[in-house]
């Protein structure tokens, strides 16, 4: 009876709440922290790489524009703040997220000793270690954002020279009359 089910289209699955109207939304379609860097199939979602990622992203430009459309200091400065907290809001996330990974290789280091797969539990040991080790590494990131130095400086640094360039584009065209 299966071998023959090829020709039939397949059905949409519900993706809906039992009584509810609205579908429920994917995760990659939740809300993303404002002006981040947009997860690609590239770009981790969580954990230390996600924190590099968020941390190389192009503020410089996002400065420039900003300052084109709002060349207010205290704009300048509002949004600094905000992309220094969805920077704390990704690192307490890659917390969690770690987490739960020394849980789920905690429960196969133990079922599969129990099983007797040594090479295997060996494997499991490795990749611990390799997680505590990004714990580590975030730890040293939420330090220096929370001490406002280090590689999270680069947020700051990046937008705020952006931002002048967009400063002195406004003047150049504004007031010296130069074309850019």
């Amino acid at each position: 009876m299966g071998l023959f089910n090829f020709t039939r289209k397949k059905e949409k699955v519900n993706t809906s709440l039992p009584g509810a109207d609205v579908p429920m939304v994917e995760r990659s379609m939740a809300p993303q922290p404002i002006d981040a860097p947009t997860p690609t199939s590239e770009t981790p979602q969580l954990g230390v790489d996600a924190i590099y990622a968020f941390l190389q992203y192009d503020y410089e430009t996002k400065g420039y524009n900003d300052a084109l459309t709002n060349p207010d200091e205290s704009y300048k400065n509002d949004n600094i703040k905000l992309f220094q907290y969805d920077l704390q809001i990704l690192i307490q996330r890659s917390f969690m997220y770690y987490d739960d990974k020394i849980k789920e290789i905690d429960f196969h280091i133990g079922s599969r000793t129990r099983a007797g797969l040594i090479d295997l539990v060996e494997e499991l040991k490795i990749k611990r270690e390799l997680v505590l080790e990004h714990i580590e590494k975030v730890k040293q990131l939420q330090q220096e954002t929370e001490n406002n130095a280090g590689m999270s400086e680069r947020i700051r640094l990046s937008y705020q020279r952006g931002f002048m360039r967009g400063l002195s584009a406004i003047t150049q065209t504004k007031v010296m009359n130069i074309t850019l």
